[in-house]
């Protein structure tokens, strides 16, 4: 009799136990395809042409997330509720460059023992959040006479790059550079417009299509030229990127030979150059900032840029040979004319003006190129021999590894600004002939520690196992991928916007 009167409390509590369980995996699944459907929303913010339409796309993507992850009937449940109307996308309160997306829903689970006590179903609700921070890219693409029989392929890739992003809330320019450098947009909102775009929505012309490519390779100038773009707009709250792409090695650098701390020109004794007095530094000329010819009267970084303006000087773009073309100089004067550099007819007797293949009218090198960027930093990627102070002049090796040196440093420079810290991104296109882009430095200037798990022929181990590669942790950290040709490259910039997209939530 006691045995038969206790089924009367056992079998409602092993019931009670069963129904539970049900619950908790029916709000288990409920919670894991709401969550999903808050990410999903969050990452279609960039699909349409404004605000109001990339809500929609984003409320859409949600309910369809939802219902492919929790379709009506799932573990018997009715009553399924979630549509667009459960998808809340709102800017943050305390930070105008940062999307919240919230998403509810309900559904009522079925109860077995229960209906003993009359319950024939239990509501489950759950609710998910994710957020999108606005992007601040600026495309860095490299445009030199190697990337010629490529440039269509890199164009294409770049409107697919520009077409993964929120036009109206995003911002994205572009900066090119060969041996000297274009900033052809700063960052704006109407990037599509601007610079042409490609996706699932249509695609439109623009700046980027305009892309000739020939030159030399001058990488650390465009990264400063880049970060000096993003660092004008200083969006805080937002997330800012330097993407860049290259298939080969910086062999330009832009410097100043005049070192007006010292008053001092770095040029030979043996120089014919001529100051304004027409006086040659044998003679007694280059004393003075006032002898100084007008090779540029200063350049205007803009308002609220990242350093100095580059102060007028004997500017000049040093363009050297890769190394499987042998060791020698390609010299071209240059001085600054609004965004581009253009050729200068001031040389005033100077060898290099005639003589592309000397250096014989320079004494030394300065220590940093025009934009600061150093020559031979505190743990320089190649040894830099040094002579007076200066960077010596004493063959093309040290100036070779001093450009490799100054594009590393450039990327240290943008990642490590206090006030507007940048993710670095990098593509290394192969595939190109010439000397390939050099894997170390890439992952040293991306500040990538792992292995190539892209391209699938393993072309680089992690930072760790490789020498003279440094990883900084406590630095933002971005991704170098290896293209191995032309043909994956549209994939690359695809995979390069995905990382970043990821990041902005």
């Amino acid at each position: 009799m006691i045995g038969i009167l206790s089924l009367l409390f056992i079998i409602p509590m092993v019931g009670l136990t069963i129904d539970v369980g049900v619950l908790y995996t029916v709000k288990s699944r409920l919670q894991s395809a709401v969550d999903g459907a808050s990410l999903a929303a969050a990452r279609s913010l960039n699909i349409g042409q404004s605000t109001t339409a990339q809500t929609d796309s984003a409320r859409q993507n949600a309910v369809n997330w939802f219902y492919g992850n929790f379709p009506n009937g799932v573990w018997a449940t009715t009553n399924t509720q979630m549509t667009a109307s459960s998808v809340n996308v709102y800017d943050d309160t305390a930070n105008p460059h940062l999307r919240n997306v919230s998403v509810s829903a309900t559904t009522s689970a079925p109860t077995y023992f229960m209906k003993w006590l009359g319950f024939d179903a239990v509501t489950v609700s759950a609710s998910g959040n994710a957020s999108r921070r606005d992007v601040i890219v600026m495309m860095v693409l490299d445009r030199s006479g190697s990337m010629g029989s490529v440039c269509g392929n890199m164009i294409t890739a770049a409107k697919i790059f520009t077409g993964q992003f929120a036009a109206g809330r995003d911002m994205i320019g572009l900066v090119t550079f060969n041996d000297g450098v274009t900033v052809v947009s700063a960052p704006t909102a109407n990037f599509q417009t601007v610079l042409g775009y490609t996706n699932s929505l249509g695609s439109s012309t623009g700046a980027l299509d305009a892309i000739t490519c020939g030159g030399g390779t001058g990488t650390a100038q465009a990264i400063s030229a880049g970060y000096n773009e993003l660092y004008k707009v200083r969006l805080s709250g937002a997330l800012n990127v330097l993407m860049f792409e290259t298939d080969g090695l910086p062999n330009t650098l832009t410097l100043n030979l005049w070192d007006s701390g010292a008053q001092k020109a770095l040029l030979a004794n043996s120089s014919p150059c001529q100051d304004v007095a027409s006086k040659t530094m044998a003679g007694g000329g280059f004393r003075s900032a006032s002898q100084l010819p007008n090779w540029t009267s200063g350049v205007s970084l803009g308002v609220g840029a990242y350093q100095s303006d580059i102060p007028a000087g004997i500017v000049a773009g040093i363009y050297s040979s890769d190394p499987s073309l042998g060791s020698y100089f390609d010299l071209a004067n240059y001085y600054w004319n609004s965004n581009t550099y253009l050729s200068s007819t001031a040389a005033r007797g100077c060898g290099f003006n005639s003589n592309h293949r000397s250096t014989a009218d320079f004494g030394y090198w300065p220590t940093t190129d025009v934009w600061g960027n150093q020559l031979n930093p505190t743990s320089a990627y190649k040894p830099v021999t040094m002579s007076n102070g200066y960077v010596a002049n004493n063959g093309w090796q040290n100036f070779h590894n001093a450009s490799l040196n100054a594009a590393d440093n450039a990327a240290y420079n943008a990642r490590t600004n206090a006030t507007i810290p940048a993710y670095f991104f990098g593509i290394a296109l192969g595939g190109n002939g010439g000397d390939p882009p050099d894997f170390t430095l890439m992952q040293r200037m991306t500040n990538d520690p792992d292995k190539d798990t892209f391209s699938g022929s393993n072309a680089y181990q992690a930072c760790s196992a490789t020498p003279g590669c440094i990883n900084y942790t406590n630095q933002p950290k971005g991704q170098l991928i290896y293209s191995t040709n032309s043909s994956v490259l549209a994939r690359a910039f695809l995979s390069i916007s995905s990382q970043i997209l990821r990041l902005s939530k």
